[in-house]
């Protein structure tokens, strides 16, 4: 019997808040009736096989690192030795017990090059004098921002960069958090802090922002040429740039001077990727937004919603939508802006208003569906899921898709 079950993965940021790594997790599908594995092995080896073999792990982490599970069962059987050193750092979970087996291994896979982390530590004298001994092989501490009092969690960020080892910070659900753990020398951040920024009432949209979306779904909708050109010609600010982004790329053809022949040049799927790209190109993201869990959070959120809206209603205009609500579901975050503020400059439907603001409709159920996917909420997973018709097969494969689909340049 195939297990129904889906991989997701959460990003591990640096004290820029730029994506660093991802840890890669396996989810027991919530809604399946049929069996699913409790099994750790099989759990990770599951992960690896998706990331490999179905997903691809370019695809899947670009040139991030990879954080996945590792339990005693694990290190001591050499699972992880087909894996390149360079790419996969081993994370031993707070259930091993560090006897001399695991020591043994531990020692071994960092000879062959690999990084290995602690998951979940709790800093008290007895797990220091505990764990001392596989302090030389470890490049990573995970500290539970829940299970450690603030007078640990620093103390430990002091005892373990004193020895070279990084310090990283595990549920960090604030900016708050975030600030503190900076301010505590902790190197790496691990939780949706960054979708939670404190908000700035005062602050407008631009007219740029609300062009793009407009245009965003229109291509989710209309595949016509003509329509997506007179579209178009509604906004010249981004004829320009997007004429100037094509002919500086293709610097060695005749220049392009009209919209038609830009979109015939880019294609459907690269236009796609440049609005996006522009739509999250922000000061605050430096040069790359694809470094930015707020961008990679936000375009997978989209292509999840739409895989998910086509799969209820293929021929209607839900996944168009879907799609769009995914996209701005974080721009709250990225402009560090209530949805009040932002609703009103852009002209977007009524039905995704009401998703953004009251998680109302069958937009909003698709809206909570994504938060209770990337949160692995399993019972508002189910509910969900329920009241949407969706089946645990159709769920699993909405996830993988939107794990396939790449943001090209």
């Amino acid at each position: 019997m195939e297990t129904l079950a889906y991989l997701a993965r959460q990003p591990i940021l640096n004290r820029d808040g730029k994506i660093f790594a991802y840890e890669l997790l396996f989810r027991d599908s919530p809604i399946s009736e049929s069996a699913v594995i409790h099994n750790g092995v099989q759990a990770t080896a599951q992960v690896l096989e998706n990331v490999l073999n179905n997903i691809g792990l370019s695809k899947l982490i670009g040139n991030h690192k990879a954080f996945v599970n590792c339990s005693r069962e694990m290190l001591l059987d050499n699972l992880f030795c087909l894996l390149n050193p360079d790419r996969f750092v081993l994370e031993i979970l707070e259930t091993v017990k560090p006897d001399e087996a695991v020591i043994r291994a531990v020692e071994q896979y960092h000879k062959k090059g690999f990084q290995l982390a602690l998951d979940d530590f709790i800093y008290t004298p007895e797990t220091i004098d505990e764990w001392a001994p596989i302090f030389p092989y470890i490049s990573y501490v995970k500290m539970d921002l829940v299970d450690n009092t603030p007078k640990n969690r620093a103390l430990a960020a002091s005892y373990f960069k004193s020895r070279g080892i990084y310090v990283l910070a595990e549920k960090v659900e604030t900016e708050n958090d975030f600030n503190e753990c900076l301010k505590e020398g902790y190197d790496f951040f691990q939780g949706f802090f960054f979708a939670k920024p404190e908000l700035v009432t005062s602050r407008k949209m631009d007219s740029t922002t609300s062009a793009i979306l407009d245009l965003l779904q229109k291509l989710r909708s209309e595949q016509n040429l003509d329509d997506i050109s007179c579209a178009f010609e509604k906004y010249p600010e981004l004829i320009h740039k997007l004429l100037s982004y094509i002919n500086a790329r293709d610097s060695f053809k005749k220049p392009l001077v009209s919209i038609r022949e830009a979109l015939i040049q880019i294609g459907i799927k690269h236009l796609n990727h440049w609005l996006l790209l522009l739509l999250y190109s922000r000061p605050e993201m430096g040069d790359s937004p694809q470094s930015s869990p707020l961008f990679q959070n936000a375009s997978h959120r989209a292509r999840f919603l739409e895989n998910l809206g086509k799969a209820i209603d293929p021929e209607g205009d839900l996944a168009a939508k879907a799609f769009i609500v995914g996209l701005m579901s974080r721009m709250d975050a990225l402009f560090k802006m209530p949805f009040q503020n932002i609703l009103p400059s852009l002209s977007v439907d009524k039905d995704i208003q009401e998703a953004l603001l009251l998680k109302k409709g069958r937009l909003g159920l698709l809206l909570r569906l994504a938060d209770a996917v990337e949160l692995d909420l399993h019972r508002e997973i189910r509910i969900c899921s329920e009241e949407l018709g969706l089946s645990s097969e159709v769920l699993t494969q909405c996830i993988h898709d939107a794990y396939i689909w790449i943001m090209d340049d």
